[in-house]
């Protein structure tokens, strides 16, 4: 018989843990977004008819891996290739990624530039991590993934700086040249997440240029956190922009995320990488290494082969790209069907991503708080949805993340035939939420 351990264990887990952990580490935070999955599948699982349109991830049902790759990865497994990878990725992979980033962002760092690790996670908290003393300023711009949880674990002195709507959720660049001066890190992503926009080329350009002129004479400089995860599902023939394709002289200053968790729906191959100035890739990876956040090496190995040849998987990403934008397309027609009814809701036009930024404006007709809506489109319509209190906006202003990723056509038009009749069926504004 084992020994039963709990008796020795304390009464007051929650005191327990206070007393152990670091203050930092007692007050963080788990995601919001995780912990509202983690719901919906409970109403799944009791039966009840749910579309999931809150997890940024990949349904492999509706969006398989391309079949080249694993064949890649299972060509390589059975090779052998199961060993520990160099901690900052195999050279077929920093070669091949060095080699896609000349032919599809336009430059060429030379030389060492490229650290792979365990998904875009990893050299998001690296950069964090050697770039922000405690104390230290940082900004993000609202609303945006998870920038707050890295924020609170480095102890920076983290401005927020709130975007509208009519920005396309993209700081203007007098607010973007603000809010870098005097900021040791400051995060941008396009597309972005949570709200499927992309930003505008020479909006971009004009935060390169201002990045630029921030670090003349510093000592310390100010970096540019660019995630694009999502840059090759791009909507409506937008393209994607770089902010070193388009202003060359910011270089030294933009360490690049990017993974195919996203653009090969492969989150759960866990292999990403940060496209970094030759200076900082020697420490990035020491810390990487150390944390041992490496990339499996038989995917290494399968993603190198399918980026050194691009027609490989060119009808895959077409073909991803097209069933994308399709579910996206049909969330908004429907829900701009509904506003035209005259009830309460409205859509962004989707640009990129895997996501649909979508408005329920009920705040101050029945209910005070995002949460409450949530909660009501959860209950009463069976549709899933992310407020975009999850990423770090404290405004209650009805905006809410839709993703497609694990949703079908059939999925859809269910979950916007039950919000309608939700919407429709609506006691008068006077109720209690």
């Amino acid at each position: 018989m084992p020994v039963d351990l709990r008796p020795h264990l304390p009464a007051d887990p929650s005191a327990a843990a206070r007393a152990a952990l670091t203050p930092t580490a007692a007050a963080m935070q788990g995601s919001m977004i995780l912990q509202i999955a983690a719901e919906v599948r409970a109403l799944q699982a009791a039966g009840a008819a749910v579309a999931d349109l809150t997890v940024g991830d990949f349904k492999p049902a509706q969006f398989p891996i391309p079949a080249a790759l694993a064949d890649r990865v299972v060509h390589h497994l059975r090779a052998g290739e199961t060993n520990y990878p160099p901690s900052d990725g195999v050279p077929a992979l920093k070669k091949a990624i060095s080699a896609m980033v000349s032919r599809e962002w336009g430059f060429d760092y030379g030389g060492e530039c490229v650290v792979v690790a365990s998904g875009a996670r990893p050299p998001i908290y690296a950069a964090w991590r050697l770039l922000v003393s405690p104390g230290d300023r940082t900004c993000s711009f609202l609303p945006m993934w998870n920038t707050g949880y890295y924020a609170q674990l480095l102890q920076a002195d983290h401005r927020f700086i709130q975007t509208s709507p009519e920005h396309n959720f993209f700081p203007t660049v007098d607010q973007f040249r603000d809010a870098i001066r005097g900021a040791r890190l400051v995060v941008l992503n396009s597309p972005l997440n949570p709200t499927g926009t992309v930003v505008d080329p020479e909006v971009l350009r004009g935060y390169a240029r201002a990045l630029i002129d921030e670090n003349v004479g510093r000592e310390r400089p100010c970096i540019l956190l660019f995630d694009q995860v999502y840059w090759r599902l791009t909507l409506g023939g937008r393209a994607h922009a770089n902010p070193v394709a388009l202003e060359p002289a910011c270089a030294p200053y933009v360490i690049h995320v990017d993974a195919v968790s996203k653009w090969m729906a492969a989150t759960g191959l866990r292999v990403g990488w940060a496209v970094v100035p030759p200076h900082l890739q020697g420490p990035m990876k020491n810390l990487l290494g150390h944390i041992g956040a490496w990339a499996p090496r038989a995917e290494q190995l399968a993603v190198a082969d399918l980026l050194a040849d691009p027609a490989s998987f060119a009808d895959y990403e077409a073909g991803l790209i097209g069933a994308i934008g399709q579910r996206l397309r049909r969330l908004y027609d429907g829900i701009q069907a509904l506003a035209a009814e005259g009830l309460p809701v409205g859509a962004i036009e989707p640009q990129g991503g895997i996501y649909l930024s979508l408005r329920v404006d009920l705040i101050g007709r029945g209910f005070s708080r995002n949460e409450d809506i949530r909660r009501f489109l959860l209950e009463r319509a069976g549709v899933a949805v992310v407020p975009f209190q999850a990423f770090d906006m404290a405004e209650e202003s009805g905006w809410f993340r839709m993703s497609v990723g694990s949703v079908s056509l059939d999925d859809i038009d269910g979950a916007l035939g039950r919000l309608g009749y939700a919407l429709r069926e609506m006691p008068s504004p006077g109720r209690s939420a």
